[in-house]
């Protein structure tokens, strides 16, 4: 009976000084990884909005972030159905005390390989401006050059459309609002592209509802 009260005590130690360490290294890298996903997320915004000097939060609570899931069930109505998408992230980018454009981040849900994280920003005036993809996990040589190879995001650049169609048989370039498909990835191709989609329908609600940021600045 002692040897089986000594062994749990011995257990309880254990568990007890492993909890402990745990709970110090979360708490010594919790920080250093905040930064430097702070840092990522900004590398991304100044990439795809680079008129932008600096990025600030909406001053709505509809684009905070316990209400993007909202926000983006609300875009059902359009033609579009965006239900396996998931917007993270609306800031907007600020120069001179105006609202030069949006960054709108999107998980893409209809990936071939699972979900496709990226930042597309958009102009004040509806010109799509770049796409950043933050993690992607397509098959290696095909779904993959969605990042891999610029041709394909490329083809969205300075276009001032509602939305993208991907397309199979070479035409993309015959107008601004298609997208040639990625030779063997059609289903990435079309998951980037509705994620797009699902970035402009969002711009498209801050246009309208002529938004101002938490500093103060608006698009007028």
């Amino acid at each position: 009976m002692n040897k089986i009260i000594k062994d749990a005590c011995i257990l309880f130690a254990i568990t007890l000084v492993a909890g402990i360490v745990l709970g110090a290294v979360y708490n010594i890298t919790k920080g250093p990884i905040a930064e430097q996903n702070e840092k990522a997320k900004q590398t991304a915004y100044r990439e795809v909005l680079s008129d932008a000097d600096s990025f600030e939060a909406i001053d709505s609570e509809k684009y905070s972030e316990a209400n993007l899931a909202a926000l983006v069930s609300g875009l059902k109505d359009t033609e579009e159905d965006f239900s396996k998408d998931e917007v993270t992230d609306v800031v907007a980018g600020v120069k001179n005390g105006k609202i030069v454009g949006f960054v709108i981040t999107v998980v893409a849900g209809d990936g071939y390989g699972g979900d496709i994280k990226f930042s597309t920003g958009i102009s004040s005036d509806g010109k799509y401006m770049g796409t950043s993809i933050l993690s992607i996990s397509e098959t290696a040589g095909l779904g993959m050059r969605a990042k891999t190879d610029p041709a394909f995001l490329a083809q969205f650049n300075g276009a001032s459309v509602d939305k993208f169609t991907v397309v199979k048989d070479g035409t993309g370039s015959s107008s601004e609002d298609k997208i040639d498909a990625i030779g063997g990835s059609t289903v990435t191709s079309k998951a980037v592209t509705k994620g797009i989609n699902t970035a402009l329908a969002v711009f498209k609600e801050l246009k309208s509802e002529n938004v101002k940021t938490v500093g103060g600045a608006s698009i007028e």
